[in-house]
């Protein structure tokens, strides 16, 4: 089923789809709903699609973060259901300590590209120190999108990547082209309807969103938000 499926015609349904939901949200928990159901039917889509036997073969999960040492870009939407998720979930304490966290990392990771932020390995801020997604419910539509098969691979790939000699990492790529599909085309409804489509640093968002909600409101608005 996956080498006749039609991108294309997918495509056109992820914008219908976006932008049904797009077009009346006000509010942060709007939003944040918006995006819950986007990734829902997106890994329901991967299930119908691709097959339980494909699927299957997927190891990336909550426990590993091999490769949680790249740059992350989101969409403003994902970052206000990041943010909204952390202030539900976690205590004041654990905010603060994520708030610092992220602030370490754009200290050390901000002009880097994403070769260099490769070599540096700086790890995720939503990484706990089992090395497990902390807000793995919610992560990015980009993390979403990341299937690899084999997770020591992954690893060996990472640390070798300065030696120039690092091995390929099989991935499932009918999974991450859907997923890439997805926020391609949300990407696409926001920019038609006149909100800010600017991919974002995933730790630069959401820090903002968690020192101004307030931010919101001026998404909503159709004003740029003033995150760089």
């Amino acid at each position: 089923m996956q080498e006749s499926f039609d991108f294309s015609a997918y495509a056109r349904g992820v914008r219908r789809f976006s932008r049904a939901l797009m077009s009346s949200v006000g509010s942060g928990a709007e939003i944040s709903g918006l995006v819950h159901l986007l990734t829902v039917a997106a890994e329901r889509d991967l299930v119908r699609f691709s097959g339980s036997q494909d699927s299957s073969r997927i190891v990336c999960g909550p426990g590993c973060g091999a490769c949680c040492v790249l740059n992350v870009a989101v969409l403003f939407p994902e970052a206000v259901a990041i943010s909204r998720f952390i202030r539900r979930r976690f205590s004041a304490g654990e905010i603060d300590g994520l708030r610092a966290r992220m602030q370490e990392l754009l200290v050390r990771t901000r002009w880097l590209d994403d070769e260099e932020r490769l070599f540096l390995r700086e790890p995720c801020a939503f990484l706990d120190r089992q090395g497990s997604c902390m807000i793995h419910a919610v992560r990015p539509l980009l993390c979403r999108a990341v299937t690899s098969t084999d997770a020591q691979v992954c690893q060996d790939a990472i640390a070798m990547v300065a030696l120039h000699g690092a091995p390929s990492v099989e991935m499932d790529l009918f999974h991450k082209q859907l997923i890439d599909t997805v926020y391609c085309e949300f990407g696409w409804t926001l920019e038609f309807l006149g909100f800010d489509h600017r991919p974002m640093r995933l730790a630069t968002a959401v820090l903002a969103l968690l020192d101004d909600p307030d931010i919101v409101s001026r998404f909503v608005s159709g004003e740029k938000v003033p995150i760089h």
